[in-house]
């Protein structure tokens, strides 16, 4: 296989990151927009965050029997349209049900696709997966961070988020081309086994320790995914920024996000994960505590906002490889993981708006600062008990 056709599949699935983290990003800073083009309230339109989070997990499911049954790159051309297609229609949509729906298409898409490019990625052969992963994630936070710039462009210039949703769903085409002549790099078959070599650290009760970080994981991905949701509409209710501003804010979040990633993946072979995490997890509280502690101080969300998005950037993949230093890492534990995680993004961005209408804006914080406490604290439980005597009982990961 020729070198050419190795960066062009790697370009690709970069690209196809890039997308699938538009499309996560765009309904956070436009959900007032939404809510006055659809005639409805807050806490209806919020709705959004579950249903395209169950249909997220949904997609990611599916995709894991689909692209190893099928030819990878036809199924990315057949799924990609669908992500374009919802962009494209969401604007034109006059009823709450209706764009909830389209969401919820777009959301399986991009589970998919997720999957998808992720899997495909560890099929390019003599690759270092290590910095090409790395690399793929960021691609997804430059996503992230780019949509509520081209959104604040279509309000300056048409007051609206039409052309801003039609012309990140005509991005499409510029995925769609890079698939003329590529094949698709074959599927490696390779064993997989369990780590249970002498320096695997052995737990008092692997399931304890198990269902603690996975506590963990509900709490501060909670955090992560309701701060970008709600950001927003937070500042624009409580005064502190308008429509175009409030999105640039957005994009700050996002954007110390993205710039944390990328500074992580060097400093991930000069520090331990443990330091890494207790940095980052110290860094969340700060940056969120500047906002609780100060509601009325535009330039303290500004602050605080930068702060928390560099912060919580890494905590999802350094926990990860901090947890594989305690028990080995099967596919029951990793599913447990990612499970939690996803069920945070759920749960907390549509508690909050279930009760944002009736309690107020600053409620947003409020919930949000106390959960990510919650996180601290199991950490911090996390700590003590990987610091127990080493016994090999039976248990999750055995």
């Amino acid at each position: 296989m020729n070198d050419i056709t190795k960066k062009r599949w790697i370009i690709l699935y970069y690209s196809i990151s890039i997308y699938i983290g538009i499309s996560g990003a765009v309904f956070g800073p436009t959900l007032l927009k939404l809510v006055e083009q659809t005639n409805s309230t807050l806490g209806r339109i919020s709705l959004i965050f579950p249903t395209r989070a169950f249909s997220y997990l949904v997609g990611s499911w599916i995709a894991g029997f689909l692209f190893d049954k099928f030819r990878g790159h036809k199924l990315l051309i057949r799924i990609l349209p669908l992500i374009a297609i919802a962009l494209v229609l969401i604007p034109l949509l006059r009823t709450p049900l209706a764009l909830i729906l389209v969401s919820m298409i777009m959301a399986l898409a991009t589970g998919l696709m997720d999957v998808g490019c992720n899997s495909l990625l560890f099929r390019v052969p003599d690759i270092d997966i290590a910095p090409a992963m790395s690399g793929l994630h960021f691609f997804f936070g430059l996503g992230s961070f780019m949509a509520p710039l081209i959104l604040a462009g279509s309000l300056q210039l048409s007051n609206g988020i039409q052309w801003g949703y039609w012309g990140l769903g005509l991005l499409s085409i510029l995925i769609l081309i890079q698939f003329i002549k590529l094949q698709e790099p074959e599927l490696k078959k390779s064993a997989i086994s369990v780590d249970e070599s002498p320096g695997k650290a052995k737990l008092v009760n692997r399931t304890r320790v198990v269902w603690v970080i996975a506590l963990f994981f509900f709490a501060f991905v909670g955090v992560e995914v309701g701060y970008g949701d709600w950001l927003s509409a937070y500042s624009i209710k409580t005064g502190l920024a308008n429509e175009q501003a409030a999105i640039l804010l957005t994009s700050t979040y996002w954007g110390a996000f993205t710039f944390s990633r990328l500074i992580s993946i060097p400093l991930a072979t000069r520090l331990t994960s443990r330091k890494i995490l207790l940095v980052d997890i110290a860094g969340s509280v700060i940056g969120l505590g500047l906002v609780f502690l100060f509601p009325s101080q535009s330039a303290i969300l500004w602050l605080g906002t930068f702060i928390l998005g560099f912060s919580v950037a890494s905590l999802f993949p350094t926990m990860l490889t901090f947890a594989g230093s305690l028990l080995p890492m099967t596919g029951r534990v990793t599913s447990i993981f990612f499970i939690s995680g996803s069920v945070g993004s759920i749960f907390l961005p549509w508690y909050i708006g279930r009760s944002v209408e009736e309690l107020g804006p600053n409620f947003i914080i409020q919930v949000l600062f106390l959960t990510l406490l919650l996180a601290a604290l199991v950490f911090l439980v996390l700590m003590k008990v990987s610091k127990k005597p080493a016994t090999n009982p039976a248990g999750l990961g055995e």
